[in-house]
């Protein structure tokens, strides 16, 4: 008996023997560990740079951050591992249209640790919002939540936000603002791994409603061979 899985790196579709998952396999070898779970205790902190003009919604200006997570069995945990988060974001005013702004973002991430549970790979923590995995709303959004899962990843975001009208309503500022945007990004066993191999892509485009300046909501289409997904919420995705 078989069961089919998929490669969480290539995303190909592979055999695992005797009806067990390729998740339970690699635990019963040692390649990984936290398969039925456990208490994980983690101590977080970042060294951040920001230039951004406005953080909710910036027009200029650079970010920059080095995010950490620490867990020990000193400080009350089940497993000894440590999680590096490295990212840049940039913003820059573009001389054409109403408002039309150039946003990209570039991140590198990885969980030391030979027994770092294999569901805080998941999870790369950030003050700004934490990187879920590749795929979903945070990364790759024209793959599904999670689609792949490693160690190590890198990614990048592009968006040009382009300002198309404005208006007053009931006395509240109104601003609609469309987001063409491109995503790309990749995940390894080791960091040593990573490089330009076996990229992820995906493409889409997004409305961007601004409520008084500092609320906004955004509504993005994203599309890759695999799915065509449609998130919502609030904040702009970078």
């Amino acid at each position: 008996m078989e069961a089919d899985a998929i490669d969480p790196v290539t995303g190909s579709h592979t055999k695992a023997p005797n009806g067990t998952s390729l998740l339970r396999r690699d635990f019963e070898q040692g390649n990984i560990s936290g398969v039925d779970g456990g208490w994980v205790s983690i101590i977080q902190n970042a060294l951040i740079y920001d230039t951004r003009d406005f953080e909710p919604d910036p027009t200029k200006g650079a970010y920059f951050e080095i995010a950490n997570e620490y867990s020990s069995k000193l400080i009350g945990s089940q497993f000894d591992f440590d999680k590096l988060l490295i990212q840049g974001r940039y913003y820059q005013k573009l001389p054409f249209g109403k408002r039309t702004v150039l946003a990209w973002r570039a991140g590198i991430g990885n969980v030391f640790g030979k027994n770092a549970p294999f569901f805080e790979y998941q999870d790369q923590w950030s003050p700004e919002g934490s990187i879920n995995a590749m795929g979903g709303k945070a990364s790759l959004r024209g793959y599904r939540a999670n689609r792949f899962l490693a160690r190590s990843m890198w990614f990048t975001n592009f968006e040009l936000r382009t300002r198309l009208a404005e208006t007053t309503l009931w006395k509240q500022h109104l601003s609609f603002t469309v987001a063409p945007f491109f995503d790309m990004g990749t995940v390894r066993d080791r960091w040593q791994d990573l490089n330009f191999q076996n990229i992820k892509y995906s493409y889409g485009a997004g409305l961007r409603i601004g409520w008084n300046q500092s609320t906004v909501l955004y509504f993005d289409y994203g599309k890759s061979k695999e799915d065509g997904l449609f998130f919502f919420g609030i904040g702009q995705a970078f």
